[in-house]
């Protein structure tokens, strides 16, 4: 079951990815949203409530091995969900973003990078 929760886990996460630099880059500065910019928005939340659900189930499934970096990856987790949403509210609400944007792109590394670091992940999965 742990998984096929991890499939999920990771196909939603860079599904998210995608929809968010997608809703990011259709929102112009000067004309305001596409037409595809509200789907986008409602799409990405879609996503993210599948990551963290997913996120939660394999977190407390893995509190076995290595707790504190998996509970350091869920905090990061929230942080990039976060910025995603603050960065495309701060887009929407023509401030500026682009710093914002710059940290979802470091968080989401971050994440991604323990993810892939930790027990569960793939690159360990090779050397079992």
């Amino acid at each position: 079951m742990i998984n096929g929760m991890l499939h999920l886990h990771i196909m939603s996460w860079v599904v998210l990815l995608i929809v968010f630099f997608a809703a990011y880059e259709n929102f112009s500065d000067r004309l305001g949203p596409s037409q595809y910019f509200k789907p986008l928005m409602m799409l990405l939340r879609v996503f993210a409530l599948l990551a963290v659900v997913s996120g939660c189930y394999i977190f407390f499934k893995a509190m076995n091995a290595d707790a504190m970096l998996y509970g350091i990856k869920f905090l990061f987790g929230l942080l990039t969900i976060g910025l995603m949403e603050m960065t495309l509210a701060r887009k929407k609400r023509k401030k500026p973003s682009r710093n914002f944007f710059y940290m979802v792109i470091v968080a989401a590394i971050i994440t991604i990078g323990l993810g892939v670091h930790l027990p569960l992940g793939p690159i360990t999965a090779m050397f079992k």
